[in-house]
């Protein structure tokens, strides 16, 4: 598969090919900074990650790691003096190239991002948007925070989206009766998934087709009030899987059970959750997130889609403030307990 992406200004045409662009990809580390190839210049510019025109002294990095049978590609982000690391987290079908005006929100409140594929997403590893279990994100996310530790700094928090939100939920709930101390200040939801929409009729669809095919076509849904979003997604984006995994399905099918009868983590977060959201079940998912995560902070947006970063520019503003409010108390509370 080739990505063309176009020059900022220019009709010259910037090809890579994103299996060998990873392999290229050294391994990730925020001790050294390597120049920037070509191919991969090409990849953020199309996706608009060259922030460095915008940031002042913004350090950038990007490589891979291997983990739990997957080559994960990584992307930090580091602004001078940070306040904080935020640590962004995909949905599913997604990839970081998308969540670029997140990642531009949070440098500009000057908190250093790190941000990872999925295996099976994006630039990673893995059949496309498929996983065996979800229990294989946890040691993942695991192995990210471990390339970080000492090179960025505390409080550190977690942004997201979706299925992003299970995956971060998988990490917190292995807390639950240990006293090894969850390394996260603030966790932000956006629409984040237990059950999907029409769950009970798509869990018997995958029964009966799941011995027979491992894939099915994707459904594109507009699930972004943005246009542009949903065409681009639609038409445009060359990382964009264009097959429903019934591995990943069947997955999920196991998570569920797991995370709606789990015992309750003492772990208030805020949930962003849209009531125009027609991909998630938000009814039945959000009193389950408050009953794990008990205090937790809920906002509804009554016309924000699922799909909230990428969101209408005028949605998206209010709830990246609302994000970077709720992450900037816990800075002002590490400025004043060094105090």
């Amino acid at each position: 598969m080739r990505v063309i992406a176009a020059a900022s200004g220019t009709e010259r045409a910037l090809k890579f090919i994103p299996v060998e662009l990873r392999q290229q990809l050294p391994e990730f580390s925020l001790a050294t900074r390597l120049p920037i190839a070509e191919p991969v210049q090409a990849y953020r510019r199309f996706y608009g990650l060259n922030f460095e025109s915008r940031f002042h002294d913004l350090k950038v990095y990007m490589g891979k790691t291997h983990v739990a049978g997957f080559d994960v590609v990584l992307q930090g982000f580091v602004p001078k003096s940070p306040r904080g690391c935020v640590f962004v987290v995909h949905g599913y079908y997604d990839h970081v190239g998308i969540y670029n005006h997140l990642i531009k929100a949070l440098l500009r409140s000057r908190y250093a991002v790190i941000a990872f594929d999925l295996p099976g997403h994006g630039l990673s590893s893995g059949s496309r948007a498929a996983i065996s279990s979800f229990r294989q994100y946890g040691p993942v996310f695991k192995r990210v925070q471990q390339l970080v530790r000492g090179h960025v700094p505390q409080p550190w928090h977690a942004v997201a989206q979706s299925t992003g939100g299970a995956v971060v939920t998988e990490c917190l709930l292995q807390y639950s009766g240990l006293e090894e101390r969850i390394p996260f200040s603030g966790v932000v939801f956006y629409a984040p998934l237990i059950r999907p929409v029409h769950w009970a009729v798509n869990k018997r669809l995958h029964t009966l087709i799941s011995p027979f095919r491992d894939f099915v076509a994707r459904k594109f849904s507009d699930n972004s009030n943005d246009p542009e979003f949903a065409a681009f997604i639609r038409e445009k984006d060359p990382l964009q899987p264009r097959y429903l995994s019934s591995k990943w399905v069947g997955a999920l099918k196991q998570w569920i059970p797991f995370a709606e009868r789990h015992t309750p983590v003492d772990f208030p977060l805020l949930i962003i959750q849209g009531k125009s959201d027609q991909t998630v079940d938000w009814e039945n998912n959000i009193p389950h997130f408050q009953r794990l995560f008990p205090g937790s902070d809920v906002v509804y947006m009554p016309n924000v889609r699922h799909h909230v970063v990428n969101e209408l520019e005028l949605y998206r503003r209010d709830v990246f403030a609302r994000t970077i409010k709720y992450l900037d108390t816990f800075s002002t509370q590490a400025q004043l307990a060094i105090r």
